[in-house]
């Protein structure tokens, strides 16, 4: 994960394929591609898993409510898909008890939830970790005791997964470059190569960071650009149609003491919608919205009627919490790149599938698709794009485990080890092996080349030296946001922190003492626009 190598190798070599993306569906398509032996370069304009990709549920699910729209197949590749990632990166995606509450006047009763979950349990087969149970309101509520009481009809629990979503899109990226594939991150696409004949033969691409345009050359071209495709179709094709329907998704995090539950729980907005309530360390998340955006994919905002929205469902169901818009200790938005339906549906209504689409010139690109089930996209496109090289062979390698499952993952006496030597509460040591696997010990390995007067900052400063050196991190906010959860799920959002970071991010990329502030303000900026709702005056109820 060299970039500069990464980018030199751009320039010079010639690709079978050239995906352009860096989230979940380029880095599988990449990685997929490079497994069957073919040549694959892999650009991204911003960060890898730099939008939808690290802004999601953090779910790896099925989707339950979308049997309600008979889409059989999508909801039994998902299932699994998710079996496959739990053997593919157990470090990373975890079995997780989720319970449905149903209640008087619910969209979905009793008894079609316990038809769709045992759809859900069939699909599985037999290596579904908790096959579900109907249950009682009263045990239900010995479960989570601070459900809401008043018409609770009963409801169940199921198995389903939670992940890190940037992180997992990051261990997909470092298997391609491990099989051969040439990624770089900050490297936009500009415009396409093409014959005498009008078709694609490559690309022009600028490396953001250095503002040196180059060529790939490349044999075909697959766009991955989630939100962005129809943009990048354009610069092939001007008068393309559009082909996406962008919809918002926020989601909100709290203290874990504030909301104290102990399982994934499925919540409703009043409009009906399913959302979830999400522990995640010490912290719960709670989410999420999904509204039409027609706006610049770029745009990420949390605005006030989002959080009227996703919190009027939290206090609803969970009312002795009392939780309000002070207990909000961050969040994010992300656009989904769903596939544009012929007629105006409700945004939750509208299929998670993914189709291709190609125009005259030979350019595929990818609209739609699941963060579950990218690795069955990926080698369905590879398929299509390459039929030469389908073969069922390619299964095993292409469910093998990822990077950070290569290896004894840390077991209870390492990490403890660990937090006697290096110092720090057993929670964090935890959190970290569940991000990094086996790297755990590359990641100690940088924490004890470091001093600091506190053990987490050191252990957040070799973070940061962990994902320059093996993670292709280029700015403070990349550390902050995506290579680490000082973000999203510390209470401080990792700012006490940002000088020291800067410092050791700076010695080793060679950063002047201006390039550090620069870092320190861009990543300051991005912090306040999380709580940019708070300014907004007076409050709308959100559709």
């Amino acid at each position: 994960m060299n970039r500069t190598e990464m980018i030199q190798r751009l320039a010079s070599e010639p690709f079978d394929l050239l995906v352009v993306g860096g989230g979940i569906t380029g880095a599988g398509v990449a990685r997929e591609a490079a497994l069957r032996g073919l040549k694959v370069g892999l650009v991204e304009a911003n960060d890898f898993a730099y939008a939808t990709s690290s802004r999601s549920t953090k779910l790896i699910h099925g989707g339950l409510r979308y049997l309600k729209n008979f889409e059989f197949r999508l909801v039994r590749e998902s299932v699994v898909e998710r079996q496959n990632l739990l053997f593919m990166a157990p470090h990373l995606v975890k079995a997780t008890e989720f319970l449905f509450p149903v209640y008087e006047g619910d969209p979905d009763p009793l008894w079609m939830l316990h038809v769709g979950l045992t759809l859900y349990d069939w699909f599985a087969g037999r290596t579904n970790p908790i096959p579900h149970r109907m249950l009682k309101p009263g045990p239900l509520r010995e479960r989570e005791p601070w459900l809401r009481a008043d018409r609770l009809q009963g409801g169940a629990l199921y198995a389903d997964c939670r992940t890190d979503d940037g992180r997992l899109t990051l261990e997909v990226i470092q298997s391609a470059a491990a099989h051969g594939a040439a990624v770089a991150n900050y490297v936009k696409l500009t415009g396409f190569r093409k014959d005498g004949r009008g078709q694609i033969v490559g690309a022009t691409v600028a490396d953001q960071l250095s503002g040196e345009a180059f060529d790939v050359r490349a044999s075909r071209v697959v766009a991955a650009a989630g939100p962005w495709a129809d943009a990048v179709r354009r610069l092939d094709d001007p008068g393309a149609p559009s082909i996406l329907r962008l919809t918002k998704g926020v989601h909100l995090v709290v203290p874990h003491r504030r909301l104290p539950i102990r399982h994934a729980v499925v919540m409703r907005g009043r409009d009906g919608r399913m959302m979830f309530a999400v522990p995640s360390g010490d912290c719960t998340y709670i989410g999420t919205t999904d509204t039409d955006h027609h706006g610049d994919p770029a745009a990420y905002s949390i605005a006030r009627a989002d959080v009227d929205y996703v919190v009027d469902a939290a206090r609803r169901l969970f009312p002795e919490a009392g939780l309000s818009e002070e207990d909000i200790i961050a969040g994010w938005s992300g656009f989904r790149p769903l596939l544009k339906p012929e007629n105006e549906a409700n945004p939750s209504a509208t299929s998670r599938d993914y189709k291709l689409f190609r125009t005259d010139s030979g350019l595929v690109t990818v609209g739609g698709g699941k963060l579950t089930a990218f690795r069955a996209m990926a080698s369905h496109i590879v398929d299509d794009v390459f039929p030469a090289t389908r073969s069922e062979a390619h299964l095993a390698a292409s469910t093998a485990l990822l990077p950070g499952a290569q290896g004894k993952l840390p077991d209870e006496q390492q990490k403890r080890r660990l937090a006697g030597e290096i110092g720090t509460a057993g929670s964090l040591i935890d959190r970290l092996a569940d991000r990094y696997g086996t790297a755990l010990a590359q990641v100690a390995d940088e924490a004890r080349a470091v001093s600091a007067p506190d053990p987490e900052l050191r252990w957040r400063l070799a973070q940061a030296r962990h994902a320059v050196k093996a993670e292709m991190a280029v700015h403070l906010l990349d550390v902050v946001q995506r290579r680490t959860d000082l973000m999203l799920f510390t209470p401080h959002n990792g700012r006490p922190y940002l000088p020291a970071l800067a410092d050791e991010m700076g010695a080793l990329l060679g950063w002047s003492e201006a390039q550090k502030q620069a870092e320190i303000a861009a990543t300051e900026r991005e912090l306040d626009a999380m709580f940019a709702w708070k300014r907004e005056n007076g409050a709308t109820a959100a559709v």
